[in-house]
């Protein structure tokens, strides 16, 4: 009897410290409820909360807006009967907002019909109200991969990230318009790009692998004076770089295989500028100790 009383005990013991260990672990875990955001397009942006999701515009100069409003969803519903494809083009043009649902199916429908066309239509439009302004403060992933009309890009103040692949192979893209604000530099961001000189804000940390890899035209970089961080390959492939001045103070670490350095298969690659003071942190450090006869001080 004594024996069974024993081992009452000890389960009721380990059941006490199980618990306990459950609480504990539930006070130090930090759970995250994210609210899922409506898709937003407006001009040809689509928006997730304070990212941008997609781009389909058809400008060679794009610039980025900084914030955006909406307001409740309004229906309109009817039949309408069009005459000619300009009548359909027209009521697209006023009625669907740039990707919005049902935009592309009602696009494609416009060139296989017999006019007159008469359609029922069910359209969920976002009003936009003035005073409901989200910020916008980053371009996720992919939005302008493969974008071969883009020329130019102005950024806002607000942006503080570049996602993964935002830019990457936008082939005809010679001129970024940075600004101050932005902090982090993405995965491959602006591989394959036509940017000839490249002038980073000075709020910019970090650079990660491979951001501006294979841009062939690239010969100028001047690097922020917040810089702490770059990664794999950072100007991997860029053929015709010439000069690159870093800005920073900071001791700049850099992630390196033996394939891929900050400026691996940079040819023409001639001056590295860096302030005195950490001359001998780069001619000492790897990987900036592979370009040691290439520095200049600022």
């Amino acid at each position: 009897m004594s024996k069974s009383k024993s081992t009452i005990s000890w389960g009721v013991l380990f059941l006490i410290i199980g618990v306990l260990i459950l609480f504990i672990f539930a006070l130090t875990q930090r759970v995250s409820f994210e609210k899922q955001e409506p898709l937003i397009s407006v001009e040809g942006f689509v928006f997730n909360g304070s990212k941008i999701v997609e781009y389909n515009g058809d400008k060679e100069i794009v610039e980025i807006p900084s914030s955006y409003s909406f307001g409740d969803t309004e229906n309109y519903s009817g039949i309408i009967t069009f005459n000619d494809r300009a009548e359909a083009f027209q009521f697209l043009q006023e009625h669907y907002t740039t990707g919005a649902n049902g935009y592309y199916d009602f696009y494609e429908m416009i060139y296989n019909q017999l006019y007159p066309w008469t359609y029922e239509y069910s359209i969920d439009t976002p009003t936009f109200i003035e005073g409901r302004d989200v910020k916008i403060t980053s371009i996720s992933n992919s939005v302008f991969q493969n974008n071969k009309k883009i020329k130019q890009v102005i950024l806002p103040k607000t942006i503080e990230t570049i996602e993964l692949f935002a830019f990457r192979d936008c082939s005809n893209l010679e001129i970024i318009e940075f600004s101050e604000g932005l902090k982090r530099i993405g995965d491959s961001a602006f591989w394959g790009t036509n940017i000839k000189s490249l002038i980073l804000p000075s709020t910019v940390e970090q650079i990660d692998p491979y951001a501006f890899f294979n841009c062939k035209n690239l010969e100028e970089v001047e690097l922020s004076s917040s810089l702490k961080k770059m990664t794999l390959g950072t100007f991997n492939g860029c053929d015709n770089l010439k000069q690159v001045t870093f800005l920073s103070k900071n001791e700049v670490s850099a992630n390196f295989t033996t394939s891929y350095q900050p400026f691996s298969r940079c040819p023409n690659l001639e001056s590295i500028y860096v302030y005195q003071e950490l001359l001998d942190y780069y001619l000492n450090t790897e990987p900036w100790n592979l370009y040691a006869g290439k520095y200049r001080l600022i």
